[in-house]
């Protein structure tokens, strides 16, 4: 079914699940992300809050419906909907059924109306996971009249100290430099990380690459790599999984390859043709290269960073700070043609202890960065808000 149609029906669904809303005079915990990945950005909060305060009411609400479909199942919220448009009157009708105790946006989202609306309720309006450039189009004529509420937020928890420059720039200042919590979510996640049977056979004693959420665009670049290194095994996990995606993608590989819907896995070419497996893919590589780049924006790359693996992707990384934490450190490298996709290759097969200053140099960053959601749950959860009897 078309994006689209999706939102449209779940936009409508909103209205009947909020009717039925029952809190049972809970506190009522909302948090909104536009899509999965401002999802992982405050799936640790949510779960920190799930685990550590059962009496808690939450909402997961969504824009996107990549994001929406992806999570609609998930079990750690008590009901989970789509954002309707950014009118006044639904921003009303909002606030109204949810009586929300605390609101928190993730990352981009600015529903101006209903920030609004919120604020002038003096209900507690958090933002984290915060990035702020000179760019945003709420810093600049006729739209700065937005930036007003931004220093209305109870608190912007943001990532780095660029988006802290920003933000004094334009004489905000109740701001708190916390850093990713993404961070904390790819780094719990892959405690728990689960290698299916079949794939761990299909790698064991193996050098694995794997192309994490490609599109045809970065094929372009890959698949002369790829169609002429046959001492490696390429795992393709194409970022959407439609069969007409996948042809786009698969047209371009000369050699033999399999399908993981496939009855065996008989090649060194594999591509992955369902949801969910690429986060234990990663586990299974010596490299990854990530996709997106040569099109919108670089996907995930922490994911596989985080087992300790040199990431490659293309050009367009310039609004990730990890893009160039992980170049700084030699552990990411922005690629513009294969022959480079090559060179970066062939210089860690040539030198082993490239492998181990790689290894020891993502570890210590981890390390470094983790902590963001504990200091927002200490300042948020922990906040006089959830320590008072819910207002009915």
């Amino acid at each position: 079914m078309p994006k689209l149609s999706l939102l449209h029906r779940g936009r409508q669904q909103t209205w009947q699940k909020l009717e039925k809303l029952d809190t049972k005079n809970k506190k009522t915990f909302w948090i909104h992300c536009a899509s999965l990945g401002e999802f992982e950005q405050g799936r640790m909060l949510i779960e920190k809050v799930y685990i550590h305060h059962p009496d808690v009411y939450i909402i997961l609400s969504f824009f996107s419906s990549s994001g929406y479909e992806i999570a609609k199942n998930y079990d750690k919220v008590d009901e989970i909907i789509y954002l309707p448009t950014d009118f006044v009157s639904n921003a009303r009708q909002l606030i109204q059924k949810i009586k929300p105790d605390i609101v928190v946006f993730v990352k981009y989202e600015f529903w101006w109306n209903l920030i609004q609306e919120i604020q002038e309720q003096k209900i507690p309006l958090y933002l984290i996971a915060g990035v702020f450039r000179n760019e945003n189009y709420f810093f600049r004529f006729p739209f700065s009249h937005f930036a007003k509420y931004l220093s209305k937020y109870d608190m912007l928890y943001i990532q780095n100290e660029s988006s802290a420059s920003v933000l004094a720039d334009h004489d905000i200042t109740n701001y708190h430099i916390v850093g990713d919590p993404r961070i904390d979510r790819v780094v719990n996640r892959s405690y728990s990380t689960i290698i299916n049977d079949d794939i761990y056979e299909y790698c064991k004693d193996k050098t694995v690459i794997i192309y994490g959420s490609v599109w045809p665009e970065d094929m372009a670049i890959l698949s002369d790599f790829i169609n002429e290194q046959t001492d490696f095994v390429h795992i393709i996990a194409p970022h959407n999984i439609g069969e007409d995606h996948i042809r786009k993608i698969t047209k371009s590989i000369k050699r033999s390859f399999d399908c993981y819907s496939d009855d065996e896995l008989l090649h060194d070419i594999l591509v992955i043709d369902n949801i969910g497996m690429l986060g234990g893919l990663y586990k299974t590589a010596k490299y990854a290269y990530v996709g997106g780049g040569f099109g919108v924006s670089i996907h995930n790359i922490l994911e596989p960073a985080v087992f300790g693996i040199p990431v490659l992707f293309g050009p367009n990384h310039t609004k990730f700070k990890e893009a160039y934490d992980l170049i700084a450190i030699g552990a990411g490298f922005s690629i513009n043609t294969c022959q480079e996709l090559m060179a970066v290759i062939n210089n860690y097969e040539q030198d082993n202890q490239k492998v181990k200053h790689t290894k020891q140099a993502l570890k210590e960053f981890f390390v470094k960065n983790e902590g963001a959601t504990e200091a927002i749950y200490n300042d948020i959860i922990l906040s006089s808000a959830f320590n008072t009897k819910k207002n009915i």
